[in-house]
């Protein structure tokens, strides 16, 4: 009674003395003997043709030799990629011994028209500066070269630097590519103490390296605190237009993340029950952001649980960003704003004024300012734009600098 693709299920009644098949004696209740049958072989699936084998050949020995032949004279069909499609893939990391590494979030691309369109959405171009993070298979560093870019690219994992150092040394020799190892979070934290010493040592910024364009299929993982590094950052990661030194940075940043946190990111508002801290710093410091497009899991090798997405954050540079309700000469810091922030969100679900402790403003000092803003007693952290907790911040800093002088 069950299709022959099932499992057949055969039941048999077992006496009280008759052992079933496992050696097993049944009780007197002469309860049923249920043994699973091993269900019948499936045939192979019809070869199909994937992105890297117009001829439609299967992952063996003979078509990885093709490949490689291909590669080596320049005619690697169709869109030089390093490793194209889940058959690919699959077996150059089985080659490495390799394993993806749930703690460093690694989910690797292997679809083509999601590299292309990445690629296009970003408008990388010949010329363009590109730092891309977690370089892993290099299947969108090929995409970035193809478009003339210089792409630098930072990997944590070791076996996959070396590998993609090999596969790409006559980009490095060329210096069209440069490839760092090393966590990018350490990294930015270094590079961005450089900056500072030179600064106080009176030299010169214009030897660190900045970029056009951030362009990465960032592990899930690091989402938010890349992005918290990279807002108040726009003049220190990019540079101005080449020929125009004067011109603000691009500040832009195309990330693949997790869709839940792209949408949250790009399309939540103040009002709604998804806003949160980090949806008031993207409003502070990125003068745009937009949800580019889905990305289903089975894009990406191993697949992960959820569903990706390509986002923009254009980033604005900071003076400008935390200019919004500055009142007379006082000067709010980028790292005030974000502590001031994360404060009043503290606990979402109260109200603001009770999450702003003493030691940081005084009571009647908030409720003063509550008052000139015209916000209710009740306000939650929610109810608030970034315009609001800038202006708020900028009058309760006023007033405790008023404060503070008079008592010295």
């Amino acid at each position: 009674f069950f299709s022959q693709n099932m499992a057949i299920m055969m039941f048999t009644t077992m006496s009280a003395s008759s052992p079933c098949s496992r050696g097993r004696t049944w009780g007197a209740s002469r309860r049923p003997c249920f043994i699973m049958a091993s269900p019948r072989p499936r045939p192979n699936p019809p070869s199909t043709r994937c992105a890297a084998s117009p001829s439609g050949e299967r992952n063996t020995a003979a078509s990885d030799e093709s490949h490689e032949t291909k590669r080596r004279d320049g005619e690697y069909y169709p869109s030089k990629v390093l490793w194209p499609g889940i058959e690919k893939t699959d077996a150059y990391l089985r080659k490495m011994d390799f394993r993806a590494k749930k703690s460093l979030g690694q989910n690797f691309m292997i679809q083509e028209n999601v590299l292309s369109k990445t690629v296009a959405y970003a408008g990388v171009q010949k010329g363009d500066r590109v730092l891309e993070i977690g370089s892993g298979t290099g299947n969108l560093t090929r995409y970035m070269l193809a478009k003339g870019a210089e792409v630098v690219c930072v990997e944590k994992d070791d076996r996959l630097h070396e590998a993609f150092v090999k596969e790409f040394e006559e980009e490095v020799k060329s210096k069209r590519l440069k490839v760092v190892h090393a966590d990018v979070m350490r990294w930015l934290t270094e590079r961005d103490r450089r900056e500072r010493e030179l600064v106080a040592s009176g030299g010169s910024v214009d030897q660190m390296l900045r970029f056009d364009k951030v362009v990465a299929n960032l592990p899930f993982n690091i989402t938010t605190d890349l992005l918290k590094f990279l807002l108040p950052r726009c003049e220190s990661v990019f540079r101005p237009p080449t020929g125009s030194p004067e011109s603000r940075p691009s500040g832009d940043v195309f990330l693949l993340l997790q869709d839940e946190a792209a949408q949250r990111l790009c399309e939540c508002r103040a009002g709604d029950s998804n806003y949160r801290a980090m949806n008031v710093l993207v409003d502070c410091f990125c003068s745009s952001r937009e949800y580019l497009f889905k990305i289903d899991r089975k894009a990406f090798f191993p697949a992960p649980n959820v569903d990706g997405a390509l986002a923009h954050f254009k980033i604005r540079p900071r003076e400008e960003a935390l200019s919004v309700g500055q009142v007379g000469d006082t000067v709010v810091t980028s790292k005030q704003f974000h502590t001031f922030v994360n404060q009043c969100f503290s606990r979402r679900r109260k109200m603001v004024k009770n999450n702003i402790p003493s030691n940081m403003f005084g009571a009647d000092e908030v409720a003063r300012v509550m008052e000139e803003l015209d916000l209710g007693a009740e306000t939650r952290p929610q109810d608030l734009s970034c315009e609001q907790y800038l202006s708020m911040l900028h009058k309760l800093q006023s007033l405790k600098n008023s404060r503070e002088a008079e008592s010295a």
